[in-house]
Parts: C-alpha cells; structure tokens; sequence
C-alpha cells in the first residue's frame, strides 16, 4: 500500500515537473501575450481595453472626489493625505518646472503626473486578478502618441515655424522625432509585458504557485509599475526639452 501511494506520489510530480518544463510553460507564455480576445460593443478586442476603461473611470472619480470634497478643506499646515498629494504633485511640477521653465512647465507638469499614475495604477491592476492595461501594444501606443503630441505643442510654442523649418534641410530630424513615440511605447510595453509573462510561468507551476508568486508579485509589480511611471514621466520631459531648444 505505501508502494503504491508513493508511486502516485512520485508519478503526480513528474507529471507536474513535465508540464511545467515542457508544453506547460508554452502554453501559460501563448495566453500572456494572446489572450482570448473579448467583446467591446461587437468588436473582439485584447481584454487589456477594459482594464484600461477601469483605470481611467477610477483615476476621474477619485480626481473628481478630491477636487470636491478634499481640496477644498486644504490647510495652511500640510498632513496626512494633504501632504502626500502636495509631495507628489510637487515633484512632478518641481521636475517640469526646472527643466522647461515656467512657460511649458506649468503644461507639461500635470500631463506627465496624469500619465504617471496611470501607468503605475494600470500596472498595480494585475495584483487584483486583471490583466496590465500595458500588457496591450495599443495602450502602449496611445500614450507614447499622447506625449509625442505633448512634446509638439511645446515645440511649436517655443519655436513656432522653425519648429517645422527644422525638417527641411535634414530628413533625419523627422526620422528622429518619429522615433520618440516609438521609442516610449515600445520600452513601456516590453518592460510590462516581461513582468507579467514571469508571473504566468510562475502560477502556470504547481510546485511554485503556493508561495513564491505572492513574493514575487508585489515585488516585481510594484518594482515596473513605480520604475515604467518615472522612466516615462522623466523621458517626456527630456524630449521635451530638446523640441523647445
């Protein structure tokens, strides 16, 4: 009898060990990067979209919450949630500010704390059981257009016609301004992507999903969701820099 409950033991693992190391992890990488698509008001979409809906009603009704019912009870002496969100806001305004100046400073300042927050909650999302707004090559896309548009306004503002002057007599100056929007989405969607692939093969793993993808998860998830939020944040304003100079 404990010969053949070892056995069973013993063929139950190696067969989770063969799954886990042979189809089974293909299988768990296939459904990261193609998920089964969802309907969108009769469209098949990636199911990223409605993560990215959510995201962007909450960050609205919490704005529209604090715009409400918290602003308007600001102290001269800054604590609790006040002080976070004037620390926060600072930053990102301190950021701007000192390397645009006052003139595309007070612009761009709320654009890349806007994008910050949703590109840090779209990733903190996955800790919940939904699927990164990020995970999507089209999310990606649109905020890297978001802020190639962004960086324009501030280029046309600051040089007006010479801004387009600037593409005559050399292509590769427009070459190099496409290549920005590119250059976010892509950096943006590969660091997401990674995470989240790492994450399926560790839950795809018997033997590995009891503990270790709880540690892993707030470890890894926090760690790109804080780090893709100031690296977009930061390189917005680089660009930026350089279209108004």
């Amino acid at each position: 009898m404990y010969s053949l409950l070892g056995g069973k033991f013993t063929d139950f693992w190696r067969d989770q060990f063969s799954d886990a190391f042979s189809g089974g992890l293909g299988h768990a990488v296939d459904e990261a990067i193609n998920p089964d698509p969802v309907s969108f008001f009769g469209l098949e979409v990636n199911p990223a979209l409605y993560t990215a809906i959510i995201i962007s009603a909450i960050i609205i009704v919490f704005a529209i919450i604090l715009r409400v019912f918290v602003i308007p009870r600001f102290k001269k002496n800054p604590k609790g949630l006040q002080l976070i969100l004037e620390s926060m806001i600072g930053y990102f305004d301190r950021s701007a500010v000192n390397t645009l100046h006052k003139k595309h400073g007070g612009f761009v300042g709320p654009f890349i704390f806007t994008m910050a927050m949703f590109i840090a909650s779209g990733t903190l999302i996955e800790l919940v059981g939904l699927r990164p707004a990020f995970s999507s090559i089209n999310t990606c896309f649109a905020s890297g257009i978001a802020a190639f548009i962004v960086i324009n306004i501030c280029g046309f503002r600051e040089k007006k016609l010479k801004r387009i002057k600037r593409y005559v007599p050399n292509i590769l100056n427009l070459m190099s301004d496409i290549a920005v929007p590119l250059s976010l989405s892509l950096r943006l969607f590969g660091s997401i992507m990674s995470g989240f692939i790492i994450m399926e093969l560790l839950y795809s793993t018997v033997f590995l999903s009891f503990a270790i993808p709880s540690a892993v998860a707030i470890i890894t998830t926090f760690f790109h969701a804080v780090l893709q939020a100031y690296l977009f944040a930061t390189l917005s304003v680089i660009f930026t820099q350089e279209a108004i100079e």
